[in-house]
């Protein structure tokens, strides 16, 4: 632990009191760390140098890499763990054991009385484990916390209005590529005379510009992040299943159309979610009312896919029947 630079430090032990008992199961979005390493007042510089530091150890690893969604190693929560016992913050649970307690006493005696301006005290009149009675010391908090409340609503807000439009456009695409999934995969169950011309090109997403690196990212309150997260790595599934089955020598078309039209349908009820959460169809309605919502046209394409599934089967019963 002591080659871990010091933004190291901070970061893994703001990350274990982020899990709290999650601990080895925990799984922390992009949106999350970086909210944590801000509110730890680390630089962007110094963000990244501490990540850097952690993979580097060994000490977290990323869940999938290409989605950055952080996960602690063993030997990441053991060393995490000693952190946040050797440098407690006001903020924290109150310790249970006896040994817990000696470790806290011995820290805020010995390594604060000598500077009593440590920012780790004043920032800790507020937040949900604070120590401090606020209805009997300074009832002006009270007032700032609510303040807080909604300047964090405010920019929720306006985090998903700005994430709308991309949001939007890449399942208006993953819309499209269902609907050609579908029409391939029956053709070819079906054995038509005349089959689709689609490209592999065709049946890749298209990718936002704006997620993960915008600032307004960090803002989303964190079932947002969650639901935007999971949604945008189903896209990376369908595109890697596209790359790697296109034009394999031996693959039966049937059975290529069937993974794209599989892929792409998780992709759409991961969509829903996030249509939901940003209340989009408020956002961006339809241009046109006869072409219905977004989550209208979705669930029409999924009762499609059942349907095309249903023929598929039974065409492949007749056929054993014969």
């Amino acid at each position: 632990m002591s080659a871990l630079g010091n933004p190291a430090r901070v970061l893994l032990a703001d990350l274990r009191r982020f899990v709290g008992d999650k601990r080895l199961n925990a799984r922390i979005a992009p949106t999350e760390w970086l909210a944590i390493a801000k509110k730890a007042g680390l630089s962007d510089q110094s963000r990244g140098e501490a990540i850097t530091d952690l993979l580097k150890n060994g000490l977290i690893v990323f869940q999938p890499e290409t989605a950055e969604i952080m996960a602690f190693s063993p030997g990441g929560i053991q060393i995490a763990d000693q952190l946040v016992r050797e440098r407690p913050k006001l903020e924290d649970p109150i310790p249970q054991s006896l040994d817990a307690v000696r470790s806290e006493t011995a820290y805020w005696t010995k390594d604060l009385t000598t500077d009593l301006s440590q920012p780790t005290i004043q920032a800790n009149f507020f937040g949900d484990n604070a120590r401090l009675n606020v209805s009997s010391v300074d009832q002006s908090s009270n007032s700032a916390s609510e303040i807080d409340v909604a300047k964090a609503a405010s920019r929720h807000s306006e985090a998903r209005r700005f994430l709308a439009p991309e949001l939007q456009r890449t399942i208006d695409r993953v819309l499209y590529i269902h609907g050609r999934a579908a029409a391939n995969f029956v053709s070819h169950s079906a054995d038509t005379s005349i089959k689709p011309t689609d490209l592999k090109q065709d049946f890749i997403p298209y990718w936002p510009s704006l997620y993960p690196n915008a600032p307004q990212v960090r803002d989303l309150a964190e079932e947002d992040a969650a639901a935007l997260s999971a949604y945008y790595d189903s896209l990376h599934s369908l595109n890697d299943d596209v790359n790697d089955w296109w034009g394999r020598e031996g693959q039966l078309p049937v059975n290529l159309f069937n993974v794209f039209l599989h892929r792409a349908s998780k992709c759409l009820k991961l969509a829903l979610i996030c249509i939901s959460r940003f209340e989009l169809e408020a956002l961006i309605p339809p241009p046109y009312e006869s072409w219905g919502t977004i989550s209208f046209r979705i669930n029409q394409a999924l009762k499609s896919e059942e349907q095309a599934r249903a023929g598929h089967l039974a065409r492949s019963e007749a056929k054993i029947g014969r």
